[in-house]
């Protein structure tokens, strides 16, 4: 019984991020803001603030991510804090440690693969926290990044950029007196940038959370990048049978983990568009992929085993640009939720001529798209190497999410 108790809880978490009332119009209480023409908001000394780590791929799984982990270890457990309270909403049961009980027998049944499994517990040995209560949130950061991605071609065709907000932890404990979310809060603060290596070399740059062996952002310089957003309905059916066992001994694959995966074993997008086009995977999701060259640009729209649609630059009305939230192209996105719209308008606003990093995250800190749930914006140069996050504040009036 225990898996459908977990299902269960996973089902009120679900209910909880946005999933019906598609209509598209503009929400009443907070009009568009975009930024694209005011004051200069660009400083790129504030992505300083976000720490670098380096870690070497070629040592043993348990110990790449333990630095990472001293660092962050209070803020993680923070992390841990806000679950945890969050999840005493289902009355008469301890779903935080039934959560993670169930998700250590996962792992104990070998239910997820290395080098990913001896990362997570060298990790767990470092923060003194249970093993299944890591994994879940490992697998939780899958099922709910709400964000906007954006992939955006130069006038001269010579640069390209690509860019994301990483919108995270909606209907998690509002704090009244700081007027945001208390789980977005806490991911800003294990908001990090690693420098992955192989035999000695930089191999790719990545963003993620602090306890997270996956990435959520990354880029390989001069070669391509990538972003994932979730869709708005996660498939947790599927997350649900892997919890019951119906998927052992299969080849489907986390998100999560084949992001990382695709940067250690891919060189071009070409590569990378294949690989995306072609994998098993455990859930839907949206993956957004830029290359250096003219045009390489697209967001694949993938359920668990094929490609649904695929956006391309240059390809009918998407022109220059290509914008994506967390809603199917053929989908109205829900009216309390409309960040696309104001995105694509805010993009237009800006211009061809004005693609850059500047131009970027001036239409990224613009409200909608700027948000209560936005963590961090991360801005990325594929041909130059360029690579920035910043942690986001949204002053009120601000949209909840």
């Amino acid at each position: 019984m225990k898996p459908v108790v977990v299902f269960s809880a996973l089902l009120v978490l679900a209910t909880l991020l946005p999933g019906s009332l598609q209509r598209n119009v503009e929400n009443p209480d907070f009009k568009p803001n975009c930024l694209v023409g005011g004051p200069d908001i660009y400083d790129p000394t504030q992505a300083e603030k976000v720490m670098w780590f380096d870690v070497n791929l070629d040592l043993p799984p348990r110990q790449r991510f333990q630095q990472i982990a001293k660092a962050y270890k209070n803020e993680i457990r923070a992390v841990f804090d806000v679950l945890n309270y969050f999840l005493t909403i289902i009355p008469g049961v301890n779903a935080w440690e039934l959560i993670g009980n169930v998700t250590a027998s996962a792992l104990d049944k070998g239910m997820i693969m290395n080098p990913y499994k001896d990362e997570v517990l060298g990790i767990a040995e470092v923060l003194e926290v249970p093993i299944g209560n890591l994994v879940f949130l490992n697998i939780f950061y899958e099922m709910s990044r709400f964000c906007t991605s954006i992939v955006a071609q130069t006038e001269d065709n010579k640069d390209l950029y690509h860019a994301r907000n990483l919108d995270f932890g909606q209907l998690f404990v509002w704090d009244i007196a700081a007027q945001s979310w208390g789980l977005t809060d806490a991911l800003k603060k294990v908001s990090v940038n690693i420098n992955f290596f192989k035999n000695g070399q930089l191999l790719f740059k990545g963003s993620t959370l602090a306890g997270h062996v996956g990435v959520l952002t990354a880029m390989k310089p001069h070669k391509f990048s990538l972003s994932m957003n979730a869709k708005v309905q996660p498939d947790l059916i599927n997350v649900a049978k892997w919890y019951m066992g119906a998927y052992e001994n299969t080849d489907l694959q986390f998100v999560m983990y084949f992001e990382r995966w695709l940067f250690e074993n891919c060189d071009t997008f070409q590569c990378a568009r294949e690989k995306i086009a072609g994998v098993k995977l455990l859930t839907g999701a949206y993956f957004i992929l830029g290359g250096v060259n003219p045009g390489e640009g697209s967001v694949l729209v993938r359920n668990t085993t094929s490609v649904q649609f695929e956006r391309k630059l240059f390809d009918g009305d998407n022109d220059w640009f290509v914008l994506q939230t967390n809603y199917d192209p053929d989908k109205n996105p829900l009216f309390i939720d409309n960040r696309r719209d104001p995105g694509n308008a805010c993009m237009n606003k800006l211009g061809r001529s004005q693609v850059s990093m500047k131009g970027i995250y001036t239409v990224l800190s613009s409200k909608p798209t700027l948000n209560k749930t936005t963590v961090h914006t991360v801005i990325m140069s594929v041909t130059k190497g360029y690579f920035e996050t910043f942690i986001q504040k949204c002053p009120n009036p601000c949209w909840a999410f």
